[in-house]
Order: C-alpha cells, then sequence, then structure tokens
C-alpha cells in the first residue's frame, strides 16, 4: 500500500481549506458544522447500513463499484449468532455510515457520528489512490484492527491521517484556542491538565460537536493542554 505522508501542518491545511470553502467563520470562533453538507460538497454519495452486529465498524468508504458485506436490518436490534452478513452493490465513491448511529437519539452518538463522517471524508478525497495500490482493497473502515494500531504498516498511517485531519476540521486551531481563553479560563499554554477540568473540556468538545475524548486529544495536540504525566517515560 502506497500513500502520502501528508505532515500535520499539511493535514491543518486541509482542514482549513475545507472549512473555507464551507464556513470560513467556524476558523475563529467554536460553532458545529452539519458534516453532510461536507459529503455534498466534496461530491461524495451516502449511504446508511449496519455495518456490524458490534459496532466495531462505523464507517467505510467505497472507492471502486463493487460488493460489500453488510447486515440485515433487525428490527429490534437482536442478532443471533446464526445470522450472517449479505454482500450488496455499491457504487465507487460511496462513504457509509452505520446505521445504528443515524437512528440513535444519543447525543453522544450524534457526535460520534460526525467524526465518523468527516474521518471518512478525508479518506475519500485524499486516499484513493493508496488504497487502489493495494489491489484487493478498495475501502477503509473506522475500527481498530492490528493493523491500524501497528506503526510499521501503512493502515495505520492512513488512519492517523484521517483521524487527525477529521479533528482539525471539526476543531479548528484558532477556535479551540478561542474557546480554551474562554471556557478554561487560562491566558497562558500549556495548560496543566487536572482532572477536575473534564466537564469543562466536555463543555468545549459540545461547541464542536464532539465527543470529550476527541476534544482532550485536539487540545493536546495543539499544545493547549499537558499530557498527563506517563511513569514509562
Amino acid at each position: 500500500m502506497i500513500y502520502y505522508p501528508y505532515s500535520h501542518a499539511q493535514l491543518e491545511e486541509l482542514a482549513n481549506k475545507l472549512n473555507q470553502r464551507y464556513d470560513a467563520g467556524r476558523l475563529k470562533k467554536p460553532s458545529r458544522v452539519d458534516v453532510y453538507d461536507i459529503v455534498d460538497l466534496l461530491g461524495a454519495r451516502i449511504a446508511f447500513e449496519f455495518l456490524s452486529p458490534t459496532r466495531s465498524f462505523l464507517g467505510a468508504t467505497i472507492f471502486n463499484t463493487g460488493p460489500f458485506y453488510v447486515w440485515p436490518e433487525i428490527a429490534n436490534r437482536s442478532w443471533t449468532i446464526d445470522m450472517m452478513p449479505k454482500l450488496k452493490l455499491f457504487y465507487g465513491g460511496t462513504i457509509i455510515i452505520d446505521q445504528s448511529l443515524s437512528e440513535s437519539s444519543k447525543k453522544r452518538d450524534h457526535f460520534i457520528e460526525n467524526f465518523t463522517v468527516m474521518h471518512e471524508c478525508f479518506h475519500f478525497a485524499k486516499h484513493k489512490s493508496a488504497f487502489e495500490c493495494d489491489g484487493h482493497m478498495s475501502r477503509s473502515f473506522t475500527d481498530y484492527n492490528r493493523e491500524q494500531t501497528n506503526k510499521n504498516n501503512a493502515l495505520y498511517w492512513l488512519e492517523h491521517q484521517a483521524n487527525y485531519a477529521a479533528a482539525a476540521f471539526l476543531m479548528p486551531r484558532e477556535a479551540v484556542e478561542y474557546g480554551a481563553r474562554n471556557l478554561l479560563y487560562y491566558s497562558g499554554y500549556p495548560i496543566p491538565f487536572e482532572q477536575r477540568m473534564a466537564d469543562d473540556i466536555k463543555g468545549l468538545g459540545y461547541l464542536f460537536g464532539v465527543n470529550y475524548s476527541p476534544m482532550l486529544y485536539r487540545l493536546r495536540e495543539l499544545n493547549i493542554l499537558e499530557k498527563e504525566f506517563d511513569p514509562s517515560k
């Protein structure tokens, strides 16, 4: 698998350019985005399917027209061990989002959906040639299997790029700094991390339409918030 080694600075630039196309005001102050507007903006198709009975897969990008396994829709969501997924034909350029996310009324699931859609949008926009070079691999997933956590594997870096770019788009640097000044009440960075800050970080994430974990990750990546002490280092 061949891929371009985008730096974090390049991924930030890609995310900023996409925000400028959609709503440049998002670059300055915290706001949410209708992620399906971005799917349309990029010219991708969208589909909602049950990708797994356990949510081990939340999204996929189909780069080339062909069959893909999806699970049947069950009224009470009670899959049994004898049930199996079936092949369904999808057009190339289709982003598939797990239907359980789109149907959920939980705010947490809606925010997971936001991040998943943007993750797949960046695969769609920047990784087609990488997956096509793999021959048999024409789609990407948002779960974390062994290959996706092995830094010696190309798939790890493709997933890292999609995650970083999705975070940079949903939580632009200047907007995050603005929000940190107003909600975390600190003027100097990095801010010492304390567990009591969890509610403030969660509240900041709410303004961007993301959950606590991606907000915490973004604050640390931007060196706004100190990383927790790691005794192994």
